[in-house]
């Protein structure tokens, strides 16, 4: 069935709130076997909120909005809905045993302006918000044989309706729409452009499943979807196409998005026992920061030097002078005496470093904006890596404190060859 998601409210519009209702709506709806085809923003006027949800119902089956269910005159979801479909707003017993509660439970009188989150459009379905004032609604409309739900604006409280409310509502109405099941990897060392090349066969090809490629920070995601009856039949669809993925793209370049990067990297340390250390100068503390951001990560981590002045590489890390000199500071060279100094300094199993131009400015013909060098440095020697980002400052400071941790899990997965 199509689904099509609606976004209210003018602040979305003008950039103050990031609509993360959408993407969240989108990921659970699509988890279901609901196609979600369609997602509009629309700031606070009924007219065009109520010409929204009249071209949503020729196009959907079940429409979606978040939004203006709240007691205030801006507050415009459910009266535009009712223009849309030629129909009115009554009071709704459910409603207002489910407004009054909200109240009673905190030992206040409902407020005379809350009596608007009382109304329905007759014979709606009310959806129970167990974090807030608004319930949810649920409206059939015979005209376009279309489901509207309408659910609160606030994250929290759509959440807990679409959980707790709205999944139970639409097995009931709607049956098993199937499952959705996505496999999706973490590709480094390619472009776009390049990766869609080595699966232009499954691209042109594909129907279910299909194949994606989103640019993100550091590596490219290689996404894979399948819808099936049931998780078995998804996966019956998926696994031809996983093989051709693990085929195609080399061990070290590749792996699963099941979890994130700082998940992977401690168990692979916890599992060695091992200590990391790092040596950052572009990215002056993400991959610290990165390598941090799971409790219990002093497990593993022991601290890390930011030299982003050469007089800090020479003196802290014991990078020679003359090599700095010779070769400048972004340069293969630097890389490993950076890392096998952050590793020497802070007494660790492995060391990490970062040195490159993250821009705007400071490029060159042989050095251009970009250009990193990473080194790791262990019991196994020192490994320096390459890579040339694209993106703003911090678009290439973000890849890089990424691409660094994966040079480190290439590394200690070479060690058990």
């Amino acid at each position: 069935m199509i689904v099509e998601l609606i976004s209210t409210g003018s602040e979305l519009l003008l950039g103050d709130t990031i609509n993360t209702n959408a993407a969240w709506l989108a990921r659970e709806f699509n988890r279901l076997g609901y196609s979600v085809t369609h997602q509009t923003t629309i700031g606070d006027n009924s007219q065009r909120m109520c010409d929204s949800f009249i071209t949503a119902a020729g196009r959907a089956d079940i429409v979606v909005s978040t939004g203006g269910l709240g007691p205030t005159q801006g507050d415009i979801t459910r009266d535009s809905l009712a223009i849309a479909v030629g129909s009115e707003l009554v009071k709704n017993e459910m409603a207002r045993c489910e407004v009054e509660e909200f109240f009673k439970k905190r030992k206040r009188e409902v407020p005379p302006a809350s009596e608007r989150e009382m109304m329905a459009l007759p014979d709606s379905t009310i959806l129970h918000n167990s974090c807030g004032v608004a319930p949810g609604i649920a409206y059939y409309d015979e005209a376009t044989e279309t489901t509207f739900i309408l659910l609160p604006g606030p994250p929290a409280e759509m959440k807990a309706v679409y959980t707790e409310t709205v999944v139970p509502y639409l097995q009931q109405h709607f049956g098993n729409q199937g499952v959705v099941l996505s496999e999706r990897y973490a590709v480094y060392g390619y472009r776009e452009l390049v990766l869609e090349n080595m699966f232009m066969d499954l691209v042109k090809s594909q129907s279910n499943p299909t194949i994606a490629f989103l640019i993100k920070n550091g590596y490219i995601e290689l996404r894979i979807t399948a819808h099936g009856e049931s998780k078995t039949a998804a996966e019956l669809l998926l696994a031809p196409w996983k093989k051709y993925i693990e085929e195609r793209i080399p061990t070290d370049r590749r792996r699963s998005l099941t979890d994130n990067i700082e998940e992977t990297v401690a168990k692979a340390l916890l599992v060695r026992q091992g200590t990391v250390a790092t040596a950052e100068s572009c990215t002056a503390g993400l991959v610290g920061k990165r390598l941090t951001n799971l409790p219990g990560s002093s497990a593993y981590f022991m601290g890390g030097i930011l030299s982003y002045s050469n007089d800090v590489k020479a003196r802290l890390l014991e990078v020679p002078e003359e090599m700095l000199v010779e070769y400048g500071a972004v340069s293969e060279q630097v890389a490993k005496a950076m890392a096998e100094g952050t590793r020497r300094s802070v007494g660790t199993t492995y060391g990490i470093s970062t040195t490159g131009i993250a821009g705007p400015g400071g490029g060159t013909a042989e050095k251009p904006v970009g250009l990193v060098w990473f080194g790791v440095s262990g019991p196994n020697g020192t490994r320096a890596f390459r890579n040339d980002f694209i993106g703003n400052r911090e678009s290439i400071r973000q890849s890089a404190a990424e691409y660094a941790l994966h040079c480190l899990l290439v590394y200690m997965q070479e060690e058990r060859k």
